[in-house]
């Protein structure tokens, strides 16, 4: 007997083994010469993979899924007589043959999934519905008043139009738990993301997963190691089958495997254009260099991917990245430390159309890194983390970009107050900076911050930490000068008393809503507390960097 779901299984299988074992060779390709073990690469070779451990993490993939191949191929081959002895479980969740088949067939929504993804995975802030995306009824046609009518009575067009004034939240958790065309309606018609946890059974998971046409994005939260491969195979080939526009998978404390990431790539490669893979917890992933490289796909649509903090990441994988992906829109690869300047130059020649976003680690990176980046003028987010090896004679580039609304740059230790004086010389204004983040910065003075304060009128966020120089004189001029800021932090500059504290709020400040001078010794708490005392909603931290609502 053959199913088509377990045809569509077996080919989607096939083609992840082909995909493995494709890698594998180029691996083998570029494998380091030398014959050391990965333990014993000396510190030039310790960014420049792939390992022989990836190499054998590949083996041990192409392996795990020929079994799980031979395994579905042996239970659908099976006669019928021997169908009932051959039907044992094919995965630790427990699927069986029979349950994949029964998948095919039509069957109705247990209403209590919905309670119980209401409980925990819903966040109201996070779904939004747009009314506009659907074709609704102009309200202010004439409509004919029928007693008898009710809600289940109403054309499609209208209920889209009521539900618009109804947030995700109270549709799913008030709604659609009364009724199963209600239920259907919302998860069809309404419903845009997903937050997926252990709260709900993998068999519900997938079975709910049928009824998301709408679904635009999802998140996978704290499954660690819960899901077997043949799992995450069935839930995106029911969400492949139910829309072709899901924009976004995220992934959160879930371990990553080389075939769940060609899972991906086989199941989305149309319409998946971001992908976030968030700091593991507890079981970390250590071959991420792997994850990239088979990311690099330029049949696919990717264009926004974030892998910040992962392990194994090397400059192969990074331009596997950068140079098969057809479009980079936003990259974020903060403490990589593979990173450096040629990589950056592969990145900018190919995406400097396109890019957007950059967040990166500069531990390898010089001077040279930003003349390549300047290339890329529709940038509006840059992070440089630990820029040790900068001068800041170009940091005046930054100014080439029209859209900047984010720069962060830390460990600017080094960096000469030449270097800010050029980058805030009063003859251009960030028009659309809102957040602007110099860590260690230890040279500025208070001339700078006010040249920064003058160029930059429009700053939400602003952080300026260990530049000792600083003085009220510098602090006075943020606290009466920037009228939008909601977020100040001042961390280690040790000169600042802050006495005009004590004509915040009701003078200066706002909009304030969170303020840091953890390690500002001269600044004292019974200010601080006056301060929470008079507006509550900000979040203060003293010295100790202790919430002055917890001190209290």
């Amino acid at each position: 007997m053959s199913s088509l779901f377990v045809d569509r299984l077996l080919l989607s299988f096939n083609n992840v083994k082909h995909r493995l074992e494709t890698l594998s060779n180029l691996c083998h390709t570029y494998r380091n010469a030398s014959p050391v073990g990965d333990d014993n690469l000396d510190e030039s070779d310790r960014f420049n993979g792939p390992y022989l451990s990836d190499i054998e993490e590949l083996e041990k993939s192409i392996e795990q899924i020929s079994v799980l191949i031979e395994n579905l191929q042996q239970e659908q081959n099976s006669t019928a007589d021997c169908r009932e002895f051959l039907n044992y479980p094919l995965c630790k969740n427990g699927w069986t043959l029979k349950d994949i088949e029964q998948l095919e067939e039509e069957q109705y929504l247990n209403l209590d999934i919905l309670n119980q993804l209401s409980l925990h995975t819903i966040n109201e802030d996070d779904t939004q519905f747009n009314e506009q995306e659907h074709n609704y009824v102009d309200t202010n046609s004439s409509l004919t008043c029928d007693t008898n009518n009710n809600l289940l009575n109403l054309p499609p067009e209208l209920l889209l139009h009521i539900c618009s004034f109804i947030s995700p939240f109270e549709l799913l958790t008030n709604l659609a738990p009364t009724c199963q065309y209600f239920a259907n309606f919302i998860l069809t018609r309404v419903y845009s993301h997903l937050d997926l946890s252990k709260i709900i059974s993998v068999f519900d998971i997938t079975h709910l997963l049928s009824y998301l046409s709408y679904l635009r994005s999802i998140k996978f939260i704290d499954w660690e190691n819960d899901i077997s491969i043949l799992t995450w195979a069935i839930w995106f080939e029911r969400i492949a089958r139910t829309t072709s526009d899901l924009y976004t998978i995220r992934f959160h404390n879930v371990l990553i495997s080389p075939i769940l990431i060609c899972l991906i790539i086989e199941y989305f490669p149309h319409c998946l254009q971001t992908i976030i893979f968030d700091s593991q917890q507890n079981k970390t992933y250590e071959k991420f260099d792997l994850v990239l490289a088979l990311l690099a796909d330029n049949k696919i649509q990717l264009k926004n991917i974030t892998a910040s903090y992962q392990l194994g990441i090397t400059s192969f994988g990074i331009f596997e990245l950068v140079s098969n992906l057809n479009t980079i829109v936003e990259l974020n690869l903060l403490y990589i430390e593979a990173f450096d300047d040629e990589t950056i130059k592969i990145l900018c020649d190919k995406h400097n159309k396109h890019l957007e976003i950059l967040r990166i680690d500069g531990t390898q990176l010089s001077d040279k890194a930003l003349e390549y980046i300047n290339y890329c003028r529709k940038i509006r987010s840059i992070t440089i983390e630990v820029c040790t090896n900068m001068t800041g004679s170009n940091f005046s580039i930054f100014q080439n970009f029209c859209n900047l609304k984010e720069l962060c740059l830390s460990k600017l230790t080094i960096i000469p107050l030449e270097s800010f004086q050029l980058l805030f010389n009063r003859k251009h204004i960030f028009e659309h900076l809102i957040v602007l983040k110099l860590d260690e910065c230890h040279s500025i003075d208070d001339n700078c911050i006010q040249a920064i304060i003058t160029m930059c009128p429009h700053l939400i966020d602003l952080t300026c930490s260990w530049a000792y120089n600083l003085t009220d004189d510098s602090f006075n001029v943020i606290v009466k000068q920037c009228r939008y800021l909601r977020r100040l932090s001042l961390l280690g500059c040790h000169q600042i008393f802050g006495f005009i504290l004590k004509d915040v709020p009701e003078k200066y400040f706002h909009t304030i809503e969170y303020l840091n001078f953890e390690q500002c010794n001269q600044i004292e708490d019974h200010i601080l507390y006056d301060l929470y005392k008079r507006k509550k909603s900000i979040s203060i931290y003293n010295y100790y960097g202790f919430s002055i609502e917890d001190d209290e």
